[in-house]
Order: C-alpha cells, then sequence, then structure tokens
C-alpha cells in the first residue's frame, strides 16, 4: 500500500510540470504546488487515502493549483500574489500640510461640508449622524424609529443630493 508522501515524491516532478503550465513561471508555480500538497497533507487521513486509492490524486492537486491562481481569495493570492495597497492621498495631504496648494480633496470636502448645511433638515440628520457620527443603522433606527430601509434609500437620495450640488459648483 502507497503512502501519500511515497506517491508524491514518485509524481512531484509531473506535478511540478502540471503547475507551470498553469502558472507560467516556475518560482510561482512551485509556491502555489507547495501549497496545495501541504493542504492535502493537512486534510484527514481518509480523504487523502481515498484520492491515492481512487487514482484521483494527480487531478485533484492539478485542480487545487489552478483554484489557487486564479482565485483572489485562495491563501497564495492573500500571501503571494495580492500587491501592497498604495497610501491614500489623505496621507499624503496631511504630510504636506504646509503645502498652500489646495488639493481636489480639500475642494471636495470644502463643498461636501458647505452644501451639507443647506441640505433639507431631515438628509442633513441623516447624512450627519451617518457619516460623520458614526452611527449604524440599528442606531438610527432605534434612535428615529425608521425602518433601515427606509433610512438606506432616504440616506442614498440624501448622497446623491451632496453629489448633484457639488458637481454644479
Amino acid at each position: 500500500m502507497k503512502t501519500l508522501n511515497d506517491w508524491i515524491t514518485n509524481n512531484y516532478e509531473r506535478l511540478y510540470s502540471n503547475a507551470c503550465r498553469i502558472v507560467s513561471n516556475p518560482d510561482k508555480a512551485s509556491d502555489c504546488l507547495h501549497i496545495c500538497i501541504l493542504s492535502i497533507l493537512e486534510s484527514q487521513e481518509e480523504k487523502q487515502q481515498m484520492l491515492l486509492d481512487g487514482g484521483k490524486l494527480e487531478n485533484f492537486i492539478t485542480m487545487c493549483v489552478n483554484i489557487q491562481w486564479k482565485s483572489t481569495t485562495s491563501p497564495y493570492h492573500k500571501h503571494h500574489r495580492k500587491q501592497p495597497q498604495q497610501e491614500s492621498e489623505y496621507i499624503e495631504w496631511k504630510h504636506n500640510i504646509e503645502d498652500e496648494e489646495r488639493t481636489q480633496y480639500d475642494l471636495s470636502c470644502d463643498c461636501i461640508f458647505s452644501e451639507l448645511g443647506s441640505l433639507h433638515y431631515y438628509y442633513r440628520i441623516l447624512l450627519t449622524d451617518k457619516f460623520i457620527e458614526g452611527l449604524t443603522y440599528q442606531q438610527m433606527n432605534e434612535k428615529y424609529k425608521i425602518s433601515k430601509n427606509s433610512l438606506l434609500k432616504d440616506i442614498k437620495v440624501g448622497v446623491q443630493m451632496l453629489k448633484t450640488k457639488c458637481i454644479e459648483k
């Protein structure tokens, strides 16, 4: 009776070539293949033996490599492919506070705050509570006795009104 480790050792070159065909980069293919092999080794022995006895282990590992490579939620993607996020404009603006030039971001914020005051009091209160005070829909529901669905729709209307007013300026 073959063991899983023996099978992987004997068939590693074929698994690696399958991974290279999927990934098209030998280094990345190796990493992706190792994650898949590790996940199989950590699975239950009954599942390992079932795949090994059924002769489906190679297909399973190849399918696993394919999923790891293409899925944006896979462990491989999270650790190897995901690009670091760029710093936001706000962080750059915060660090360059001495600059006299006003950015588009600054002008947008000024417009939003000035136009917020000109909205109907109902929309002004909802938008202030949601975005400035940081209340959840549940908290707003308890505070005003308005259904969450109505709150969601009215907040969308208020945001759309703000966008329209700021675009006109």
